[in-house]
């Protein structure tokens, strides 16, 4: 739970809620606050973050508030799959730096979402000495127009099927409509590092 005051100067008091979701702030100044939450996992969005219109309360000064309520709308979880054979991401630039990769959601307000690595990367078998495959996750609201993008200034990107990415980038629209099975996925490979 987040209570954040605009205005100069800003200012902004965490907490925790409990198992049933109360909660208590302590030490707000007289202001007009937004509240947002952030739920562990991505099972829940911050409505702070996506819709754009928190919940706001004013307090006077010495004023407490009650019966607030945050409602909590549940998240589609956008899976993206980046195959790398030649383990090119575990290597360094030429001058020495982690390769670039860009990869998340351009929001309806024009807000950019990155994506977030989820656990670590995993090879899966051949005779070759088998492929990394790294794997992303991003909640994302359902019945929302969505763009997924990904771009590297460091790697030579392709799709799934190793097509080189004109441009080395992809934007692809989407949106998981409520009801529909199984979350959005996109699948790329990492085919080298640009010269």
């Amino acid at each position: 739970m987040i209570a954040s005051r605009a205005g100069a100067p800003p200012f902004t008091k965490n907490t925790r809620s409990g198992g049933d979701g109360a909660f208590q702030i302590y030490g707000l100044t007289a202001g007009s606050y937004s509240l947002c939450v952030q739920a562990a996992g991505d099972l829940y969005l911050d409505p702070c973050q996506w819709n754009g219109s928190p919940t706001t309360v004013a307090l006077a000064s010495g004023e407490n508030a009650a019966g607030i309520s945050l409602r909590l709308t549940a998240a589609s979880v956008l899976n993206i799959q980046v195959q790398d054979a030649q383990k090119v991401l575990s290597q360094l630039t030429k001058d020495g730096r982690r390769p670039d990769l860009t990869l998340g959601v351009w929001g309806p307000k024009g807000q950019y979402y990155p994506a977030h690595a989820s656990g670590s990367p995993a090879a899966s078998p051949d005779p070759q000495g088998g492929t990394t495959s790294y794997s992303y996750r991003l909640a994302v609201p359902r019945d929302t127009a969505l763009n997924f993008y990904i771009a590297s200034h460091d790697l030579k990107l392709g799709d799934a099927t190793g097509l080189a990415l004109p441009t080395n980038a992809s934007q692809q629209a989407f949106q998981h409509a409520t009801g529909d099975p199984s979350p959005k996925s996109f699948s790329f490979s990492v085919l080298g590092l640009l010269p």
